[in-house]
């Protein structure tokens, strides 16, 4: 009688942990197209973020645009400034990706109006990159500590124009 609750005990051990390790498995295949995808990028480089955009998926995804537009929030006067620094497009080597690279040592340049305002933090954008828009990849951006990156979603409008002929 003793060694049957111990092979019971037994069996209910066993097959509690077997459930543990085929649920982490399921956890594991549910891993969308867009995370195994981010697996192939490396991690950010010391001093570096990686920044992640993932846009929601679209019935004609060939209608939108992302346009990527770093930057960092300062404090500035109420001229209009602009953050000097390069956003470019590098190919992830052996997987056919895009990722990309922005470099800025914080610099920025304005206008000079005379500001009789206090100054106010505010976001200070570099040139900005429109890209692809795909909802199946991540947007991988790697820039350094400090500066943000914000995006927006551009929609081309269904309705066509005519041009003027002079």
């Amino acid at each position: 009688m003793k060694n049957l609750s111990t092979f019971s005990l037994a069996l209910i051990a066993i097959c509690f942990f077997s459930f543990i390790g085929v649920a982490a498995q399921a956890q594991n295949n549910k891993k969308s197209e867009s995370e195994k995808a981010l697996e192939a990028f490396p991690a950010a480089k010391t001093g570096m973020v990686r920044h992640i955009i993932q846009v929601k998926p679209q019935k004609d995804e060939s209608a939108f645009q992302v346009e990527i537009i770093p930057g960092k929030t300062m404090l500035v006067d109420c001229n209009r400034h602009q953050l000097m620094g390069t956003l470019e497009q590098k190919d992830l080597q052996g997987w056919g990706y895009n990722y990309y690279d922005f470099s800025s040592d914080g610099k920025t340049i304005s206008t000079l109006m005379g500001c009789n305002q206090p100054d106010e933090y505010r976001f200070v954008q570099s040139r900005t990159l429109i890209v692809r828009y795909n909802s199946r990849l991540p947007i991988v951006v790697y820039a350094p500590e400090g500066f943000d990156i914000k995006y927006k979603v551009w929609k081309a409008d269904k309705k066509m124009s005519d041009s003027v002929i002079k």
